[in-house]
């Protein structure tokens, strides 16, 4: 037998397999066939997954129903709109891909770019927080120093980089930095479907440099996203908001997304899937990731009902306990504006 050297192994698991899978599902059925061919297992999982995107969907329709109700800038309901639709969007369109295989990569590469989409929502929702990005600048030169660099996903590898101080055109600078993010990702997503339906499996070597290529953009983007909201989130303002807590919850569940499908990926090459039942090694292993996908996106929207009651967050302008809560600063205020002049 001949040797093969860690260097062909590497290669092998980036561009091919370790297995030799030579006539057995060499290509991805169509949707008919391969529901046709259903194991008891696939069979299972599929109704699972049906059942838990509904009731995705379901407490979807319920946020947006208080979302409609509760909230009165139509600016601000519009951004919270798009927020609350990432997890039943990314969770149908995975549903989507476990009944058609074929459009798998289709379906990854729509719910990454409404991810990118999302971090520059989520700064806009910021931004109309505090009134635009002079409001906001002004506000944080009134009671910040420093911007906060030492944050995710480059204060794992540099831990003691140092704080920057606060200026204006460096707030600019991180607002840009996450803009650029959906602005590139759109553009390899299109040069993505061109290649991919050109060169369907010849195209995967492309496909990696085009994802490698466009790595530092999305790091650059979740860098500034990062920055932006770890150095305001110091601030009074956004306490009652419960923005800090919307922040996190997106950042998490793009986290894990973008993680799995290389993860996956590698576990497919290395053999863990075998060469797959009904489905290729590789299907096969997108098919599980979009199955975790649909159940993430429940944990996602199970908490985000959970943690972002209309009653607990100042978004909700609209609810009876925002009011009342308005109200009692008010007084509170009025009588310290009383005692102060007496």
């Amino acid at each position: 037998m001949l040797e093969i050297s860690p260097w062909e192994t590497l290669v092998k698991l980036l561009t091919d397999s370790l297995l030799n899978c030579t006539g057995t599902h060499e290509d991805v059925p169509h949707s008919k066939n391969f529901l046709r061919s259903l194991t008891t297992t696939y069979i299972a999982s599929l109704a699972v997954a049906t059942a838990v995107t509904v009731g995705t969907v379901c407490l979807a329709v319920l946020h947006l129903a208080y979302i409609s109700f509760y909230i009165t800038h139509s600016n601000r309901r519009l951004l919270i709109v798009l927020l609350a639709c990432t997890a039943p969007l990314v969770s149908i369109l995975a549903l989507v891909a476990m009944y058609m295989p074929r459009v798998w990569f289709l379906s990854h590469l729509l719910s990454f770019l409404y991810f990118s989409f999302a971090l520059w929502v989520i700064i806009c929702l910021l931004l109309h927080i505090f009134d635009g990005h002079h409001a906001l600048v002004t506000k944080m030169m009134q009671r910040l120093q420093y911007v906060e660099i030492a944050t995710p996903p480059f204060c794992c590898l540099f831990p003691c980089l140092p704080k920057v101080r606060l200026e204006g055109k460096k707030i600019r600078l991180c607002e840009l930095m996450v803009l650029q993010a959906p602005i590139v990702r759109l553009f390899a997503t299109l040069v993505s479907l061109i290649i991919y339906f050109e060169y369907q499996d010849q195209g995967l070597v492309p496909l990696k440099v085009l994802d490698f290529i466009t790595l530092p953009s999305l790091l650059a983007g979740i860098y500034g996203t990062h920055m932006l909201v770890t150095t305001v989130s110091r601030m009074d303002e956004l306490v009652s908001y419960r923005y800090v807590v919307v922040f996190r919850i997106l950042d998490i569940f793009f986290m894990v997304f973008g993680l799995q499908q290389p993860v996956f990926d590698f576990l497919a090459r290395y053999g863990a899937f075998g060469c797959g039942t009904v489905l290729p090694a590789i299907e096969t292993s997108f098919y599980w990731k979009n199955f975790f996908t649909v159940m993430e996106a429940f944990c996602v929207t199970l908490i985000s009902t959970v943690l972002l009651q209309p009653s607990k967050s100042s978004f909700f302008d609209k609810h009876p306990s925002c009011r009342s809560m308005s109200s009692a600063r008010s007084t509170i205020t009025e009588v310290d504006i009383d005692e102060s002049t007496t």
